[in-house]
C-alpha cells in the first residue's frame, strides 16, 4: 500500500499542536500506567509493504472482556503468533541476504537470479544501488530484521487501547496507519478541516503487524532503533524491546515521554519474557 503514515494513535481530547485528535483511547494502557496526561500525535512513515501472507483469524471482541488481567492475557496471547509469523518472513529474507554476503566475501560470483532478489529486496527496503554490491548488502543486513515481540506487543497495546479502538476492530488496523486514496480505509470522525486521510483498511491483523514491522525497518525516522539492534545482535541473542524503544523518539510528538510510555508497559507486563533468540 503506498503512501501510508503510521502515527501514534493515542490522543485522549481535542487537537494538540494543531494535529489531527486521535479517535482511538487507550484507556487500559493509561489506566496501567496510572496516567491521565494527553498524548500528541505525529504523522511518521510512508512504505511499500511486503507480506508474511498470514491467514488469521479475526480479532476477538476485546471490549466484551471486562476484567483487565484476562484482556491483557487473551490480547497477548492472540497477538503473539502472528508476530513471530511476520518477523519469521523477514528473518527467511535476512538468511538469504546473510547467505549471499558469505558469496560475496568469499569472491563468488552472483548469478541473475542472485542479482535480482538483491535489486529487489533492496527496492522494498529502501537500499540504494551502488557500485560497491558488498556495501549495498551491509546496508540491507541492518533494515531487514525481526522486531521484538515485546516491543510490537506494547506498542500495539498502547496505539489500539488493548484492541478496543474502532480501527483496530473495523479495520485490522492496531498501529494507526493512514492512507490517502479514497475508500482505502475507515474516515476519521474527527478530523481536521481540510484533510482527506483515512485510516487504513486490512485483510487481517497479521497484514497490519507487517506494515508496522516493515515501517519499522525502512524509514528514515527509525533509524536510531535501527542501529540499536544492529549493536544488540553483535552482543546478545535475544533483543530487548526496552533498549530498542529508545528508538521511537520520532513515533509521537511527545517524543521522549511516548518513549518511556512504551518501556514502562513492556516492564510492567515483563513482555521481554515474550522475545525469542534471533
Amino acid at each position: 500500500m503506498n503512501n501510508i503514515i503510521v502515527l501514534s494513535l493515542h490522543i485522549l481530547t481535542g487537537v494538540a499542536m494543531n494535529l489531527p485528535i486521535n479517535i482511538s483511547i487507550s484507556f487500559y494502557a493509561l489506566l496501567l500506567l496510572g496516567s491521565s496526561c494527553k498524548a500528541n500525535s505525529s504523522d511518521i512513515a510512508t512504505s511499500i509493504l511486503p507480506s508474511s501472507n498470514q491467514e488469521t483469524t479475526a480479532l476477538p471482541d476485546f471490549l466484551a472482556i471486562r476484567d483487565v488481567r484476562t484482556k491483557k492475557q487473551e490480547f497477548f496471547e492472540y497477538l503473539l503468533p502472528l508476530i513471530r509469523q511476520s518477523n519469521l518472513a523477514v528473518l527467511a529474507e535476512r538468511t538469504r541476504v546473510l547467505a549471499l554476503k558469505t558469496d560475496i566475501e568469499n569472491g563468488v560470483t552472483l548469478d541473475k537470479q542472485s542479482l535480482a532478489f538483491i535489486g529487489g529486496i533492496s527496492s522494498r527496503y529502501r537500499v540504494s544501488a551502488g557500485s560497491d554490491l558488498l556495501t549495498q548488502i551491509n546496508q540491507l543486513i541492518i533494515k531487514v530484521d525481526a522486531v521484538p515481540e515485546s516491543l510490537v506487543l506494547a506498542q500495539a497495546a498502547n496505539e489500539s487501547g488493548w484492541g478496543t479502538s474502532r480501527f483496530a476492530r473495523k479495520a485490522n488496523n492496531l498501529f494507526g496507519v493512514w492512507c490517502f486514496k479514497p475508500g482505502c480505509g475507515l474516515a476519521p470522525k474527527f478530523r481536521d478541516k481540510g484533510l482527506k486521510h483515512e485510516v487504513a483498511r486490512y485483510d487481517s491483523v497479521g497484514e497490519g503487524i507487517d506494515a508496522y514491522i516493515h515501517n519499522i525497518n525502512t524509514h528514515p525516522a527509525y533509524i536510531n532503533l535501527r542501529s540499536i539492534r544492529a549493536k544488540t545482535r553483535n552482543n546478545e541473542r535475544v533483543m530487548n524491546g526496552l533498549a530498542l524503544a529508545e528508538g521511537l523518539v520520532h513515533y509521537s510528538a511527545r517524543g521522549y515521554a511516548y518513549v518511556r510510555e512504551i518501556q514502562q508497559l513492556i516492564r510492567v507486563n515483563k513482555l521481554n519474557e515474550f522475545n525469542q533468540p534471533v
